[in-house]
């Protein structure tokens, strides 16, 4: 897709990651062009981080880059699958600063289901319009955010979505936003 061919797209997963939600938006940003590096935690994340299939343990994934050694200009966007691996990232503190970056930036962030805890322990949601899985819907008001109970949400440069049944229109919103996001000043 034009606009999103060679774009860097950094995926921060640990533990838990809805193996679903990397695989579907990786498969979209690939076919796209794009280029997806998985960003863990830690030395560990290098070797395995494990994936789930909803309640049931999934497969695995090795970390490219740890997010200690990323910063805002490494990456044009990135992506934050659901599962129970955004509640291991947002404690972290290099993944908030990280995340904060990329704001500051105005470059995408792309989030799915529980994905959104992570903006939320990043302190960036105030007044913002997101959606997220309905079980995160109390932080995200309690964060300041505004709740929207829809597939896709689009707010400025982040697009959200409720989780794996909304991943086509995901999808869709997330190669566009890529693809009109601002090219980085030389």
């Amino acid at each position: 897709m034009q606009g999103v061919e060679g774009k860097r797209i950094a995926a921060l997963i640990a533990d838990g990651y809805e193996e679903q939600d990397l695989a579907e938006a990786r498969r979209a940003l690939e076919d796209a062009g794009a280029i997806v590096t998985i960003v863990g935690l830690d030395d560990r994340a290098r070797q395995r981080i494990r994936g789930k299939r909803g309640l049931d343990d999934g497969g695995t994934s090795r970390a490219e880059e740890l997010v200690a050694d990323c910063t805002a200009d490494d990456f044009d966007a990135a992506l934050i699958p659901g599962g129970t691996s955004p509640d291991r990232l947002r404690g972290n503190r290099e993944v908030q600063r990280f995340i904060r970056e990329l704001e500051a930036a105005k470059k995408p962030l792309l989030f799915i289901g529980h994905g959104a805890q992570v903006i939320i322990s990043a302190q960036i949601v105030r007044g913002r319009q997101l959606t997220g899985a309905p079980s995160i819907m109390d932080d995200i008001r309690n964060a300041g955010g505004l709740y929207r109970d829809q597939p896709t949400v689009n707010d400025s440069n982040w697009v959200s979505t409720r989780g794996g049944e909304d991943m086509p229109q995901f999808s869709r919103a997330m190669l566009e936003k890529i693809a009109t996001a601002a090219a980085p000043v030389a």
